[in-house]
């Protein structure tokens, strides 16, 4: 459009030129509401939607080391059931180790986590305690290792903090016993003082009710000691535990009495999403979309179509719910198995195509929307659909979950497609 407008503009009168100029300039270099726009009145063309197929999957073979956020505590939900989590970290030196003789006096050892969300969310300004365990653990959580989600690091009986302590603002400081100092007084290289002191998990203690993320991003996420010797007071050592250390995370879930309870007895089984789809973060579920009849019957009807846009709507089933993913993502199945992001996420070149339909929750709509105009197009080349798989964006960190309306309900999960042929 902006290209014709250029040519037409080159043969108008002066004075034309000055009245369209602000108009032009504003086409061309703001965005301003364009998320609010409805992208369907930009194209011309018949207006569909795809018929869709859709399951509740487990999503429990997550990776979860090397990321820089991690969640702990446990929650239960009469819709998803209880889960629990528990964040497996290094305590780790600078690169020159340490050097802790026996003249120093230890005064405290202080861990301070920060944290990036609670949920559910807690009122402003409201003080909150959280009764936390942290123990050491019995083999060494190693840096090169490709933790999953559903692995245990084995614990000791050596316990740093056993009690409650109350969060402010957005950190917890907790003054860990004297269980620590026999692994912190320690004169060795970084390499050895990982080695000797394996490592900490960290929980909330059994019937609690709150999940807590950890930024491990951030600089003040460290274990600090202070200490003194005969001749200087005041002085701290600080070790690390943000991401410059080893983490993984262990997540348990249990779906008795939900209606994911399949999952109980059978983790490859699936959840029919006529009705409502779960999607849970944590290792909880995912969901797996299917739209081959449709693309196979559209095809042999349309074989010249071309799609101007597709659009992914994925209502939510409680509207008044407000603790919600911040973001969907959605991923395209390949013949080897494995998934990729839909080619969509990766075109970023129109603000039409872009803002307010790339995932992100409306808050007015109630409801998901992602663009997947090429993705589409891709299926009625090839004529095969493998299937595709939506996730919460940050499933890993992230405690918010939500349910979608099923493909039978009176407003399903669909994609709404404008085309021309």
């Amino acid at each position: 459009m902006m290209r014709s407008l250029r040519k037409l503009l080159l043969f108008l009168p002066m004075g034309l030129l000055l009245l369209l100029a602000p108009m032009a300039c504003t086409e061309d270099e703001s965005e301003l509401g364009l998320d609010l726009q409805d992208p369907f009145t930009l194209y011309s063309g018949t207006r569909d939607t795809v018929s869709l197929t859709a399951w509740t999957l487990l999503d429990d073979s997550l990776s979860t080391a090397g990321y820089t956020a991690g969640t702990f505590g446990e929650w239960t939900d009469p819709l998803f059931g209880k889960v629990q989590a528990v964040i497996y970290s290094q305590i780790s030196t600078s690169n020159e180790g340490v050097r802790i003789s026996n003249d120093v006096v230890f005064d405290s050892v202080v861990m301070t986590l920060v944290i990036d969300s609670v949920f559910p969310v807690l009122p402003d300004s409201t003080p909150q305690q959280f009764h936390i365990i942290i123990k050491q653990l019995s083999e060494v959580l190693k840096s090169d290792s490709a933790y999953l989600s559903t692995h245990q690091i084995p614990e000791s009986d050596v316990c740093f903090f056993d009690s409650t302590v109350t969060y402010y603002a957005d950190s917890l400081r907790l003054r860990l016993n004297s269980n620590i100092e026999s692994v912190l007084r320690q004169s060795c290289t970084q390499e050895e003082f990982i080695n000797i002191a394996k490592g900490i998990s960290i929980r909330l203690a059994p019937g609690s009710s709150n999940l807590l993320t950890v930024d491990f991003s951030a600089i003040n996420t460290r274990i600090t000691l202070f200490y003194h010797t005969a001749t200087a007071e005041g002085l701290r050592f600080d070790f690390v535990i943000n991401s410059e250390a080893a983490h993984s995370m262990y997540f348990a879930h249990d779906y008795s009495g939900t209606p994911l309870a399949a999952f109980g007895t059978n983790r490859r089984d699936s959840v029919a999403g006529t009705q409502q789809l779960y999607l849970e973060p944590l290792g909880g579920t995912k969901l797996k979309l299917s739209m081959q009849p449709f693309i196979t019957q559209f095809r042999k009807e349309h074989p010249h179509a071309v799609i101007h846009y597709a659009e992914l709507v994925l209502p939510v089933k409680d509207t008044a719910n407000t603790q919600l993913p911040v973001r969907v993502l959605a991923l395209k199945r390949l013949a080897n198995g494995s998934s990729v992001y839909v080619t969509d996420a990766n075109v970023l070149t129109n603000p039409y195509t872009v803002s307010g339909f790339d995932g992100y929750y409306h808050r007015d709509r109630y409801q998901y929307c992602l663009r997947v105009t090429r993705h589409l197009q891709e299926l009625l080349r090839t004529g095969t659909d493998l299937g595709m798989e939506l996730i919460i964006d940050a499933r890993r960190s992230s405690a918010f979950r939500t349910v979608i309306n099923g493909t039978a309900t009176d407003n399903p999960v669909r994609i709404d497609f404008v085309y021309s042929e």
